[in-house]
């Protein structure tokens, strides 16, 4: 099953290439060499360019059977692995075209979100997918090297044990009180049990900026920066790009699909554009957003979704559990037009009724 395209004023090309971060050395995995982070195009091509060409690859077979056993999807269920986009399809010469970064979430891969990058691109816009070593469930380099999921991460993450962070985050999401409180409640539980995540936050925004710079030196011909450049990201991700945009000049506005705002922002403000996207069940973690701040941050909250539900997997398992009950493509429609209209306002500087985008069927939405 895949989505119905919404955007096709341009088709999709993509290209993969990995960069080697010289400045820090890699502290997960065998902990060798410098910081490795492999980036996924996708850019927008004139559909002449494309007439005759075969459409790219969605999975390399590691990636496959890896998000498999991820994701629990038995080997007789149908992968569809080609996508809707054209690898090393021409650029558009004399085009230039605004940025956005994409941050995958923890333990996740750098396609999880491919349809909706697809559809930013297909719009009018460049994407940059970021992978994080060692941090997700696998990653495939330009030299054809590849890695894993560090494993031991998973007895690092949780400092008083799994099972206990769980039930300190199930009531965590239950609380009921001010913003202001339930931030707090938040404070405390990710120094009582994620400690591990607010360390790694810094080593995610150093991936995000080390590939803005490549991006910038490999593409700079065709990137319109105008209006800055946009972060976006699922999960930790999305924690990511709430970072950069409260402490790095280049980061004009952002997004976040469903990330828990872990970290360390004492001392800080929010001074650019956000958009805090969230399934109802994990507004707690996420309402410190409203916090802090001298701008509006736009909202959605989508209460028949589930976390995983952001990302491309609502589109492999039918697990309404794992998933939520949103259909699967109005889930989609929603997430691209909440992402275009956003960004078409902040980056393009166009007129845009972000309200309008949002079908208030399945979201709460609203300027706060």
């Amino acid at each position: 099953m895949r989505p119905e395209r919404i955007h096709t004023t341009y088709e999709v090309g993509t290209t993969c290439y990995s960069i080697v971060d010289e400045t820090r050395k890699e502290l997960l995995g065998p902990a060798q060499g410098n910081r490795k982070i492999a980036i996924r195009m996708h850019y927008p091509v004139a559909k002449e360019a494309v007439q005759g060409m075969p459409k790219g690859q969605y999975f390399s077979c590691r990636k496959m059977e890896a998000v498999r056993k991820a994701f629990a999807i038995p080997k007789s269920a149908t992968m569809d692995n080609t996508m809707d986009y054209y690898e090393n399809a021409p650029m558009i010469e004399g085009e230039k075209f605004p940025l956005l970064l994409f941050s995958h979430g923890y333990n996740s891969y750098l396609e999880a979100n491919t349809y909706l990058c697809n559809e930013i691109a297909a719009s009018g816009y460049i994407v940059a997918s970021v992978g994080h070593a060692y941090e997700a469930v696998e990653t495939d380099y330009e030299d054809g090297s590849y890695d894993y999921f560090d494993k031991t991460i998973n007895k690092r993450m949780y400092q008083k044990g799994v099972f206990s962070a769980f039930r300190a985050q199930g009531k965590l999401l239950k609380k009921k009180g001010s913003v202001e409180e339930i931030y707090d409640a938040f404070l405390l539980f990710q120094a009582e049990h994620t400690p591990y995540l607010t360390e790694r936050l810094p080593e995610w925004k150093a991936d995000m900026l080390c590939a803005l710079a490549s991006v910038k030196e490999r593409f700079g011909a065709y990137l319109d920066l105008t209006n800055g450049v946009a972060a976006s990201g699922h999960s930790f991700g999305g924690a990511t790009a709430y970072a950069l945009c409260l402490s790095e000049p280049e980061i004009s506005c952002g997004l976040n699909i469903d990330g828990a705002l872990f970290g360390d922002f004492a001392g800080t403000e929010l001074t650019k554009p956000f958009y805090q996207i969230a399934c109802k069940e994990n507004w707690n973690v996420e309402s410190g957003v409203l916090l802090r701040r001298t701008v509006p941050v736009h909202t959605a909250i989508f209460s028949d979704m589930k976390h995983i539900g952001f990302t491309d997997a609502k589109f492999l398992m039918s697990s309404k559990m794992l998933m939520g009950k949103l259909d699967a493509q109005i889930m989609h429609e929603q997430l691209t037009q909440c992402h275009v209209a956003f960004l078409d306002k902040y980056l393009k500087k166009q007129e845009a009724d972000l309200e309008k985008k949002v079908d208030s069927l399945v979201a709460l939405q609203t300027i706060l």
